[in-house]
């Protein structure tokens, strides 16, 4: 990476989450979804109990895994074209993250930890969810991507739907 300092590859890493937000919250699911790898990962792993969750999303229950984008592309287009019941009508979203922290982790990669809240609104209720963030980032020609992104939902009570633009 050069000698880019921790600072300038902070602002990258967290211009790279603002931005993942904001396409989020716009509906921009092209854009969004251009911001991953095509093997990126997704996971939401599942709490076993009060303190631990599950390691592997290959044995074990989560609340949402694909192994690689095509699984988000199924969503959007599920999204997109109303075949997804449960997403219909889409919520109105807000993602604040914070807390965002980076380091160079070799191979190319950037290990990114943040916190945020995503807070919606649809059928005339309110819900939120608090999460910590986990990313694998990868330089490439076209700047920072996502190459895993693991999300932590500290919420042990889901009253609707969690989906990709809810979390």
């Amino acid at each position: 990476m050069g000698n880019v300092t921790d600072r300038e590859l902070l602002s990258r890493c967290e211009a790279l989450l603002y931005e993942e937000a904001r396409r989020l919250d716009r509906r921009e699911w092209d854009e969004w979804i251009d911001l991953f790898l095509p093997e990126a990962s997704f996971w939401i792993p599942m709490w076993d109990d009060e303190y631990t969750l599950t390691d592997d999303p290959q044995s074990q229950l989560s609340l949402m895994y694909y192994p690689d984008r095509t699984g988000l592309e199924d969503r959007i287009f599920r999204i997109r074209t109303e075949r997804s019941s449960a997403s219909t009508p889409l919520p109105r979203t807000v993602h604040m993250v914070s807390n965002v922290e980076a380091q160079a982790a070799g191979d190319d990669l950037i290990q990114v930890f943040a916190n945020g809240e995503v807070m919606s609104y649809r059928h005339k209720q309110g819900l939120s969810f608090y999460c910590h963030y986990h990313y694998q980032l990868r330089e490439t020609d076209a700047g920072l991507k996502i190459a895993a992104k693991k999300v932590i939902v500290a919420n042990d009570v889901i009253h609707d739907i969690m989906d990709i633009y809810s979390i």
